[in-house]
């Protein structure tokens, strides 16, 4: 299942059963992934700025006691609106500022968090794991420059058999090939959005090498366009 991802969007806002959580105030930290089968259908169906009202609205201009309560707000609210396009929506509210603590006398702990989930009927969760075979994987090429700040994971299935019984790098996908796939798709479509940009890779190793067995593309966006105080984007493409 192909996704995308705001990842750590940063809120203050009144939530808490405590009265002075509801006077105060405090920081919460959300992450939100919208999966679907067609990533261009997910990105396409609902825009960053309606997801920014929603976690504003929901978030920051409403007080509740509960956090899941939030979190189940925002991801129905999402998934209503996608009109079909987005099959679950995955929404995690972490609340950094914690009396919580592990053991006597421990340390604080990072943060506490509710995760909700919002399908649509009769969906059922799908995770695809490239653990199942043999797989290379380049982890975070980085390409930054004035134009583009991305991270790219990138990860071939193939079969390794030959290239382990001969141990010969003629007949392996080598990390180098990898890489450069990553690196040099992105440098030469600059301007073009990060799906389009992973369907280039992913559509790239399956000419380049016909023994793929399956492909999994993750880019993140350290420079999204959009006002939310959010770490990154991250959308993943799995063929």
């Amino acid at each position: 299942m192909n996704y995308k991802l705001f990842k750590n969007i940063h809120i203050f806002g009144s939530h808490g059963i405590a009265q002075e959580e509801k006077d105060v105030g405090q920081k919460f930290v959300i992450d939100i992934t919208l999966f679907g089968e067609d990533l261009k259908k997910i990105t396409g169906s609902i825009s960053d700025d309606e997801i920014e009202q929603y976690v504003k609205e929901e978030g920051v201009d409403v007080s509740r006691d509960l956090i899941q309560t939030m979190a189940s707000r925002i991801g129905e609210r999402i998934l209503a609106k996608s009109a079909g396009a987005i099959a679950e929506v995955r929404v995690e509210v972490k609340k950094p500022s914690t009396p919580v603590r592990i053991g006597l006398p421990g340390g604080l702990v990072k943060y506490v968090s509710t995760t909700v989930s919002k399908r649509r009927e009769g969906y059922t969760s799908e995770y695809i794991h490239l653990e199942d075979y043999n797989y290379t994987k380049v982890k975070s090429a980085r390409v930054f420059n004035k134009d583009v700040r991305y991270e790219v994971d990138l990860e071939v299935a193939f079969p390794m058999e030959d290239s382990i019984r001969e141990d010969n790098v003629a007949y392996s996908y080598s990390y180098t090939t990898i890489y450069d796939v990553a690196v040099d798709t992105v440098l030469n479509n600059i301007g073009e959005r990060p799906e389009v940009l992973l369907e280039k890779m992913v559509d790239y190793v399956y000419s380049d090498n016909p023994k793929a067995q399956k492909v999994r593309a993750t880019i993140r966006n350290y420079l999204p366009e959009n006002n939310m105080s959010v770490d990154y984007m991250e959308y993943q493409m799995v063929k």
